[in-house]
């Protein structure tokens, strides 16, 4: 059985003959591997900022809801906006950094891809060319992971204008 296994395990592949390694290609591994990591973790904080934003707003919901004065509602609105606006800026920034890191790391990939011409890989490697720099605070901020933010803001305008104005009880 172990002769079977073995001799389908010496399949030669047609790649081409390794190149020895050199101490800037290892380093730029390294360095593009830490970037990766730190591009998860600005991704997981946004996550867990967005469940805790929600908790927050259901708190919030929940609490006016048991409210009996609607004049009381009213003055917890601001509150909530803010309380969006500040996930929202929060938001855009781990977007912004991550996008910033993801280019650190196309930089690196081309460094190794001039260092090895031969290798077959694609020239957009975690963002698009056209994406590397320009518009980068613009697209943090209206992005499609927070588009629900202006919606949010948008939707707590309207019923604090429904309030104000005696249609809403």
């Amino acid at each position: 059985m172990y002769n079977i296994l073995h001799r389908k395990m010496n399949v030669q592949l047609n790649w081409p003959p390794e190149k020895p390694r050199d101490i800037e290609s290892e380093i730029d591994w390294k360095i593009i591997d830490q970037l990766h990591n730190a591009v998860l973790n600005f991704s997981r904080n946004s996550m867990q900022a967005k469940k805790i934003m929600f908790t927050l707003l259901g708190v919030f919901v929940t609490a006016m809801l048991h409210v009996q004065e609607l004049y009381e509602v009213v003055k917890w609105l601001p509150i909530i906006i803010a309380i969006v606006l500040l996930f929202w800026a929060f938001d855009s920034y781990t977007y912004y950094y991550q996008e910033k890191l993801r280019s650190e790391m196309d930089k690196r990939f081309k460094s190794l891809k001039k260092r090895y011409p031969g290798l077959d890989t694609q020239d957009e490697y975690t963002l698009p060319d056209k994406r590397q720099t320009k518009g980068r605070f613009w697209r943090s901020i209206f992005n499609v992971s927070v588009l629900f933010y202006p919606v949010l803001i948008t939707i707590i305008i309207i019923c604090w204008l429904f309030i104000e104005k005696g249609q809403l009880s």
